[in-house]
């Protein structure tokens, strides 16, 4: 017998120590150790069958192995491979070796004669050394790491930085197989009856109802595990046309949120459930809620949120992406509303004042004022509002709040009267709307071929010129005044009359 080496002087030989070792000798495949096979001795070659005599096998060696006495050794194994018959295939105790012939007898007592070359490699027994080196790869597969290093740490998110060891004891009742969740799911496009105080939706195996034997499914109010429990069996109930939720249209009862709740009866599991209506004043609890009946003031198609119990290991990756309620489903309302108000002012989504939606903004226009600011609604409001004034008058001409277009009508008979009591025979008045500008100190020809008579005087005696609702005075641009007659046909303006003013004209004959 071999002597055994030591690399440390307190290290039993494991040829010797059937107590066990702290080393491990091999790393074993974890089939093998059902199979009970020994570790492999390394040996492995092809060989094709000799004889097959009484249950006994001798097979032929390749050259490599024909001499080698180290081989495939009597009361090892050798483990056959690649046989055309199955009975063949296995692991079979060596009882003969004969290195002048190049052969290795072994007992099968199934062998079939052929003419396959099969694969061959040696097996040592199954001894106490290989039940050791299974155990620490159990236990190396079990921890994730090594036999002999630390078990695996993690840390819980209620206490970071503080390692917890990953063992069983740790991780027992913490399986995703153990846990589920009532999840939300949705059925649509459902219609409630008017006058009715539930509904029965169905899909074909798709509602199945959670009992006492198995909690997957819909929970019911009215059966166990979930009896009672409003927040499980809770059923969201939404317009199917723009996903905003229910309100109590009418009764003592008026503008109360509705909801449904989950019950088994009248329902077949797992192709139906029936959702009773209830309602609860807003900020309530859900288990104040009353009976509710259908209004037919209420839409006709809903969409329906309802729970499902469901364990966690069988959800798939995409349960939590089901349309969230009482969030971004409930928000369609308001975003309704916001359009509504868009249409409303006359702008766009995502606008933030009034530049580039008003029109007429050109010179002599209200808007003008607000030359390149984006104002908002109320500051362009505030602008016309200044422009227009306060229609605050006195005397008895005009009247105090009076529309601008009643004011200007009123000026008109005014004069129209002055004109009469001027004792003039006639008087003609034409109002001129600017097509473009009236340059300053340039004549500017009455319009429509009218004519006047000129007053040497500069009094202006027989005709009258209005702009920007004044009377403008004719004379001397030195003595302050406002136009010179010209002509009997033309008039010249000493500042702009800009395009879009009026100037009105009152020739008097006498």
């Amino acid at each position: 017998m071999t002597t055994p080496s030591y690399s440390l002087p307190n290290k039993l030989s494991q040829l010797l120590d059937i107590a066990g070792s702290p080393s491990k000798n091999a790393s074993r495949l974890l089939s093998d150790e059902s199979a009970g096979l020994g570790v492999p001795t390394g040996a492995s070659s092809a060989a094709t069958v000799a004889s097959v005599v009484g249950g006994s096998v001798r097979l032929s060696l390749p050259a490599p192995v024909q001499s080698d006495a180290t081989a495939y050794v009597v009361g090892n194994f050798i483990e056959v491979s690649g046989a055309s018959n199955a009975v063949n295939n296995g692991v079979f105790l060596i009882t003969a070796r004969n290195t002048s012939n190049g052969t290795v007898t072994f007992a099968n007592a199934s062998a079939i004669t052929e003419g396959t070359s099969w694969t061959v490699s040696e097996r040592k027994p199954y001894s106490l050394l290989d039940d050791l080196d299974f155990a620490r790869s159990d236990r190396q597969a079990i921890k994730g790491v090594d036999y002999n290093e630390p078990v695996p740490t993690f840390q819980r998110p209620t206490a970071i930085g503080t390692d917890v060891d990953a063992s069983l004891a740790n991780l027992a009742g913490k399986t995703t197989d153990a846990l589920g969740f009532v999840f939300t799911r949705a059925i649509r496009n459902n219609t409630p009856v008017v006058g009715a105080t539930s509904l029965v939706v169905s899909s074909a195996g798709n509602l199945k109802h959670s009992d006492a034997t198995d909690k997957t499914g819909i929970p019911c109010f009215n059966a166990g595990p979930y009896a009672s429990d409003w927040q499980s069996c809770y059923v969201e109930i939404q317009n199917a046309a723009d996903g905003t939720e229910f309100l109590v249209q009418a009764g003592d009862k008026k503008g109360e949120k509705v909801f449904g709740r989950t019950v088994s009866t009248g329902a077949t599991s797992p192709d139906s459930i029936k959702v009773e209506f209830f309602s609860v004043p807003l900020g309530q609890d859900l288990s104040s809620g009353t009976a509710y009946t259908w209004e037919a003031s209420q839409p006709s198609a809903v969409d329906m949120f309802y729970g499902y119990f469901q364990r966690f290991d069988q959800a798939n990756e995409s349960v939590f992406r089901t349309v969230q309620t009482l969030g971004l489903a409930e928000s369609g309302g308001l975003r309704q509303d916001i359009t509504d108000l868009q249409s409303v002012v006359g702008t766009a989504d995502n606008a933030v004042s009034l530049a580039g939606t008003l029109t007429n903004t050109s010179a002599n226009f209200a808007f003008a004022d607000l030359g390149t600011a984006t104002p908002a609604v109320v500051t362009a409001l505030n602008t016309l509002n200044a422009q227009i004034g306060d229609r605050t008058y006195s005397g008895s001409i005009l009247g105090s709040g009076q529309a601008v277009s009643t004011s200007l009508q009123a000026l008109s008979t005014a004069i129209s009267n002055l004109s009469a009591a001027m004792n003039t025979s006639s008087t003609t008045r034409v109002i001129e709307r600017l097509a473009v500008d009236a340059p300053a100190n340039t004549a500017h020809s009455l319009p429509a071929g009218l004519s006047y008579l000129m007053d040497d005087g500069g009094n202006g005696n027989n005709l009258w010129v209005f702009w920007r609702g004044i009377l403008r005075d004719p004379g001397s641009i030195i003595s302050g005044n406002d136009y010179a007659e010209t002509s009997t046909t033309t008039i010249m303006p000493y500042t702009k009359i800009s395009a879009g003013d009026h100037i009105t004209y009152i020739i008097l004959t006498h």
